[in-house]
């Protein structure tokens, strides 16, 4: 029996689901009354027991492994004759392409989507999505199906976009610049490609995976922020300063003077446990760091040790954050302009071992201000602070995707690091 379809990369075609159902019509046959059988997603690799509606589940939504092609640990024999020259599945590496690629990103923005409906309830599994969280997954995973163009066997839309973006951020190419190439490869396609025809567009397509910001608007002499108590008011109540710009009557939208953009810190530190890639890493620190008189890391210093004695219960649980908080001002126009100050605030998540903790993959920009905000940068703290505070006192629940559980978060800040001007500030 032909087995081609295990390399077809359009998992929603009638030859890849049938080919599904072959394989799990051999599976039942040759594993009779069993409720767990191995699952060959490449990321189980046949070394996971799941359902066997689990796996199917698996195998449409992601794709099995393209060189298990004789089904041996689901109880196919190997060719005596040929099994000399045959490569053992398990040493063989998995061929990684971009359309499964964008499929692990979109698994790990929602690992929610697997959840059974028996599992509901149960405080250590993921409850289902909302139904706005359900309707952004199926808009992302429609366009991780639909081709670029008419028979476009490489490029999904959902992939060419993502790769796109990558490339735009790793080689800071501006807007406009994005935009002009963009034109050019929607013009070289057939006519009726879906390739988004500008930045605006494509960051659309994406916006469903979360990570997003929020724009506050703050008042014009930095007294305060229109946030939570204050969001509806049109004038400053300090200093009586309006909210919006002064404009044409007949022009609807209104301008507002002064805007900070906020990146929510509860959202990226979940999502540092609902990746693959750093969920283990994230209890580095207290798992495999070694223990002993040489500082390889915070976790060897005093401080960290002396805050667990204080806090035994939050040191209890490996998978509570430990945060960095850093920030200063620098001018992006260099002499054009010498007076503006241009603040970015950062933190570091010190769970994760030294190698990582301070790339620049996991430095997280929370507040951007865009300009110097002298003794107010209390005031654009704010945002951030009542998240912080609300990690501390209340926590979020947080999906494991090491584990498959649940569990309750909670992050505290333990150093800020700055040069004497900006601590100056910060302290004050």
């Amino acid at each position: 029996m032909s087995r081609r379809w295990i390399q077809n990369p359009k998992r929603c075609a009638d030859e890849y689901l049938d080919g599904i159902e072959d394989f799990i019509a051999f599976a039942r046959a040759h594993n009779p009354g069993a409720t767990r059988i191995r699952c060959p997603y490449r990321r189980c690799n046949n070394t996971l027991w799941e359902t066997i509606e689990n796996v199917q589940f698996h195998l449409i939504r992601n794709g099995m492994i393209k060189t298990y092609s004789t089904w041996t640990y689901h109880g196919e024999q190997l060719d005596i004759a040929s099994s000399s020259r045959a490569t053992r599945v398990e040493n063989v590496e998995p061929i990684v392409d971009h359309n499964e690629q964008v499929m692990d990103i979109l698994n790990d923005a929602f690992p929610f989507a697997s959840t059974s409906s028996n599992q509901e309830g149960e405080d250590d599994v993921p409850t289902s999505m909302d139904s706005a969280d359900f309707e952004q997954y199926e808009k992302l995973l429609q366009n991780s199906n639909q081709d670029l163009y008419p028979r476009c066997d490489n490029f999904f839309v959902l992939t060419a976009t993502v790769e796109l973006m990558y490339r735009k951020i790793k080689y800071r190419m501006s807007n406009l610049c994005f935009d002009y190439f963009l034109e050019v490869f929607k013009r070289m396609l057939l006519t009726d490609n879906c390739l988004p025809k500008d930045h605006r567009q494509a960051q659309k397509v994406l916006n469903g995976l979360g990570l997003g910001y929020e724009k506050i608007h703050a008042c014009k002499n930095n007294c305060m922020l229109f946030y939570k108590e204050y969001e509806t008011l049109d004038t400053c109540p300090i200093c009586n300063e309006s909210r919006f710009k002064t404009t044409s009557q007949n022009r609807m939208t209104k301008i507002p003077q002064k805007v900070m953009c906020y990146l929510p810190l509860k959202s990226r530190l979940q999502r540092l446990y609902m990746s693959t890639h750093t969920a283990t890493y994230m209890r580095w620190h207290n798992e495999k760091r070694v223990d002993d008189d040489v500082m390889r890391h915070p976790a060897n210093g005093e401080a960290w040790k002396e805050f667990d004695r204080t806090f035994p219960k939050f040191a209890a649980d490996p998978r509570n954050v430990r945060l960095r908080l850093a920030t200063d001002g620098f001018n992006p126009y260099g002499v054009l302009n010498q007076h503006h100050s241009t603040w970015p605030i950062f933190v570091f998540p010190y769970n994760l071992p030294p190698w990582k903790c301070m790339k620049k993959e996991y430095m997280m920009m929370t507040v951007l201000i865009t300009e110097d905000p002298g003794r107010s940068i209390d005031v654009y703290l704010r945002p951030l602070v009542d998240e912080l505070k609300d990690l501390w006192t209340n926590s979020v629940r947080t999906y494991n995707k090491s584990t498959g559980k649940m569990f309750t978060l909670r992050a505290t800040v333990m150093w800020t690091v700055n040069d004497f001007s900006a601590y100056a500030m910060v302290s004050g």
